[in-house]
């Protein structure tokens, strides 16, 4: 993640542990697998990663930054539903205190939420 030019460069965002972290349940119903994601805190980040099925990120409360492919495509509210086509790299930021997401799999794929590609943070502290 990136933060706004300062004399025409762009820097890094220096990141901090979450003093909270996200939390939650997967369910499994028919061919549909639900990963819920609990974030308590503003500001946490949900790393870059990607899947090899499309999903659906629903956010079930609260504000978010989203990031396709490094690129930040816009501020979302809940309730809004983020298409995600597969292999596309995703991550969240999040706006508010208790933001609820849940991500929505076909699990007739076989994996239900299988990653194709995962990014981690390097944190301060």
């Amino acid at each position: 993640m990136m933060e706004p030019e300062r004399n025409g460069r762009v820097v890094p965002l220096a990141l901090k542990p979450a003093p909270r972290q996200p939390m939650g349940d997967s369910h499994l119903y028919g061919d549909v697998f639900v990963k819920e994601m609990f974030v308590p805190d503003a500001g946490t980040v949900v790393p870059q990663h990607a899947h090899t099925y499309d999903h659906i990120s629903y956010l079930a409360a609260g504000d978010i930054v989203v990031e396709r492919n490094g690129v930040e495509i816009g501020v979302f509210c809940a309730p809004f539903a983020l298409l995600i086509p597969a292999r596309t790299k995703h991550s969240f930021r999040t706006l508010a205190d208790n933001v609820l997401i849940l991500c929505l799999h076909n699990a007739a794929h076989g994996e239900a939420a299988d990653i194709a590609e995962e990014h981690h943070l390097s944190l301060e502290g």
